[in-house]
């Protein structure tokens, strides 16, 4: 009798464990993301080539933007700022960066500010200038180090979630209409808006020097990646996920909506030049849509409160 008890009461885990959406989602897309960057970042280190460097940037982004760690454990939420500082940092990194090139300072000591050790200042460091001289290598290395460790946590923080106690499932549909409300905030206006003059901090002030990876022309690479991560969650798979979510709360044409314009700002995005947002009103206008569908149309049908966003985006 209490092996029949206790095979129905693991079942019943099983089946639960299976209608999880965030949970199915940190497995299948999170987890895998994570373990790309980690993958690419030492590839990378071993190569610092410009194909090497687009591929960790295009793997960081999807991790960084569909980034769940720091709601499953507090002690993360910070993570994503100690790795990449695009528009969280009011000092010049890039002349800092300089001074530590051109400092006689052991590296590791010369990189002694966690801003020093983000992708931002690997980017400066590897992209400053045409030659890689060996000072150069020795502190990308150290960088590339550092964020090896981090994505490594953020791997361990998802491995734990997998096995821990579940949280409220209307929590956890929050988290994942949250996070993708942020990220579009983000595309729309740091990435894009800012570069093309079309934010509302930039308006009519266009400066392609404002993109988020100016110095190794991967702006649009990163913009890429950012839409395919948020696809990746939205579109329907085999296992219970966000669009199991939205077909259960008759969601199904909200969802559609944001998928056409992921796929429509995919589109505007390759008709522009190369990391060029002279001409990026289409894809601000699909970025704004997009947003817009998550935050006035989808979340009022999943009967969700979004987290209210700052100027800054955060």
């Amino acid at each position: 009798m209490k092996k029949i008890l206790f095979l129905m009461f693991f079942c019943t885990t099983i089946i639960f464990a299976q209608d999880r959406a965030l949970l199915n989602i940190v497995k299948n897309v999170s987890i895998p993301n994570v373990e790309t960057a980690i993958k690419d970042a030492k590839i990378l280190k071993d190569d610092m080539s410009d194909k090497n460097f687009t591929n960790f940037i295009k793997s960081w982004k999807k991790v960084e933007v569909i980034y769940f760690a720091g709601e499953i454990d507090d002690d993360y939420l910070d993570t994503p700022r100690y790795m990449d500082v695009f528009n969280n940092l009011k000092e010049d990194l890039n002349s800092q960066m300089q001074r530590v090139i051109e400092s006689d300072t052991e590296p590791k000591m010369a990189l002694f500010k966690n801003s020093f050790k983000t992708v931002n200042a690997l980017e400066y460091v590897l992209y400053n200038d045409k030659e890689l001289t060996l000072r150069e290598k020795e502190l990308a290395k150290i960088i590339i180090d550092s964020l090896i460790s981090h994505l490594e946590d953020i791997k361990g923080v998802y491995e734990k979630y997998l096995t821990s106690k579940p949280k409220d499932e209307k929590l956890e549909n929050a988290i994942i209409i949250n996070t993708l409300i942020a990220s579009s905030y983000r595309l729309k206006e740091w990435r894009v808006g800012n570069p093309a003059g079309l934010s509302s901090k930039f308006k009519n002030d266009p400066k392609n020097n404002r993109a988020e990876y100016f110095l190794s022309q991967n702006s649009f690479a990163a913009i890429d990646a950012i839409l395919d991560a948020q696809k990746e969650v939205l579109e329907e798979k085999k296992y219970y996920s966000f669009s199991n979510i939205a077909k259960n709360l008759n969601a199904q044409k909200e969802l559609e909506t944001a998928l056409n314009k992921i796929n429509e700002a995919k589109v505007n995005l390759s008709k522009l030049k190369k990391d060029d947002f002279s001409n990026a009103k289409d894809l601000f206008t699909s970025l704004r849509e997009l947003h817009n569908a998550y935050y006035l149309s989808l979340i009022e049908k999943l009967g969700l409160s979004p987290n209210v966003l700052d100027a800054d985006g955060d």
